[in-house]
């Protein structure tokens, strides 16, 4: 499979894409720099972040924040569906650490770590749905990630998405990682728009909290026991007939 997807992570590891972003999420956008793990061009971690993770035993998991890119050509989402994209992707990350036994908490403590996040840069396409793009009255409910982020698919087109990230400490608020990442393709000079699938998506999501799981698990297990290279974890889409 051809490299269209760049692996992202978050808190406790972090990447960049190569195009010049705003970086006023960023609590300290100065620490970010060269990095050189994995996929990953730009990143920072705290150098005592394993005397932190090691006594927490829960994490806050924010809403990802949602911005349209300025230079994309279609700037309209419906608000329900930019909320469906960005519950899909925190819902995606809460299902993966509470599978290894990480309590999902909304109140700051000594032992918490706090994600906070945004879907930046979307860049979007009309998608020419017409009547049937319709939203209906009430709130739709989906029992995981995976429906979520393929019904938000199903309503608009992503040719390209962004992702910064921050871990904090979340009795301190002391920053303990920072980074950004993008995936698809944007159409531009010789080359075409690629349209982010929603098993694309999902896999991206998903491998957010593999690789945030198992950078938590490593500073709580001896250092014999942990996993070698917890970056190179990588969850492939699965692609669906039809």
């Amino acid at each position: 499979m051809t490299k269209r997807i760049l692996i992202l992570t978050l808190g406790l590891f972090a990447v960049t894409s190569a195009s010049a972003q705003d970086e006023s999420f960023f609590t300290d956008p100065s620490v970010l720099e060269t990095w050189d793990k994995g996929t990953y061009d730009r990143g920072w971690t705290h150098p005592d972040i394993a005397k932190y993770v090691e006594r927490y035993d829960s994490v806050m998991v924010d809403q990802p924040e949602v911005f349209v890119s300025a230079d994309s050509k279609y700037k309209g989402a419906k608000a329900d569906h930019l909320k469906t994209l960005s519950d899909a992707a925190r819902l995606a990350v809460i299902e993966r650490l509470e599978a290894g036994g990480w309590n999902i908490v909304e109140e700051p403590g000594p032992n918490v770590g706090y994600i906070r996040w945004a879907l930046d840069d979307l860049y979007l396409k009309k998608k020419k749905r017409g009547i049937l793009s319709y939203t209906p009255l009430g709130m739709v409910v989906h029992a995981t990630a995976q429906a979520a982020v393929k019904d938000v698919w199903k309503k608009i087109d992503i040719n390209e998405i962004g992702l910064k990230i921050e871990w904090l400490d979340s009795a301190s608020g002391e920053l303990l990682s920072a980074g950004q990442a993008s995936q698809g393709v944007r159409k531009s000079k010789g080359q075409n728009a690629e349209i982010v699938s929603w098993e694309e998506l999902y896999a991206l999501f998903y491998t957010i909290g593999e690789q945030s799981r198992c950078h938590m698990d490593n500073a709580r297990l001896p250092e014999a026991e942990r996993v070698i290279d917890c970056d190179a974890i990588a969850i492939e889409p699965e692609f669906e007939d039809g």
